[in-house]
């Protein structure tokens, strides 16, 4: 395998890449919507919400928040020692006090650890009228984009030139940075590739 023409702009990249099959820039392509795993609100305690949107449509919004993801620190909760219990290995818990008048923003969500926060802090969420008054505690955990949209981490498209190569689009939504998240798929690739070597062995 043989990659040129690598071209970085923001949380994008571009790159040709020859000397593998279609297959194998397509398993790589999917690796990317949905096979790295990234933080994510998954669960909401509502202590107080007198906003003009319930409990399930403003914890949907708060859901949909890129998170920045450190996952080198984070297990997934299934495979954590707490067993999905919730503790500092796999969750993060992030918490919001705001009364109105006021927009709610996702930067004014209050991080325990600041390896895991909003990514465009400035999306708004709802407008609270005088009196109203939004109180929670949210919990982020890993999860795959496989399983839930809020957990992919970027997209990935890719053409085939005439010559045989693929020029290849990557593009971060901002949990990781682009060349990590590029990083990441290969190794992933890999480490599927080694896993059924050794299943058909």
């Amino acid at each position: 395998m043989k990659v040129t023409k690598v071209k970085k702009e923001g949380n994008k990249v571009t790159f040709n890449v020859s000397g593998i099959d279609t297959g194998m820039i397509n398993a790589f392509r999917r690796v990317i919507i949905s096979k790295i795993p990234t933080m994510a609100i998954e669960e909401i305690v509502f202590f107080t919400n007198t906003s003009i949107l319930n409990d399930e449509n403003l914890g949907h919004r708060f859901g949909m928040i890129p998170l920045t993801t450190d996952i080198e620190t984070y297990e997934l909760s299934e495979e954590c020692s707490c067993k999905g219990e919730g503790c500092g290995r796999c969750t993060c818990t992030l918490g919001l006090d705001i009364q109105g008048p006021s927009t709610i923003y996702s930067g004014d969500l209050i991080s325990s650890d600041d390896r895991v926060k909003p990514v465009f802090p400035t999306m708004p969420l709802v407008k609270l009228q005088p009196k109203h008054h939004v109180k929670l505690e949210a919990k982020a955990k890993l999860g795959f984009g496989a399983d839930h949209i809020k957990w992919q981490p970027g997209l990935c498209s890719f053409e085939l030139l005439d010559n045989g190569s693929y020029d290849v689009f990557v593009e971060s939504y901002g949990p990781l940075q682009v060349d990590s998240l590029v990083k990441k798929a290969f190794e992933v690739v890999d480490e599927s590739i080694l896993t059924l070597e050794k299943a058909l062995k």
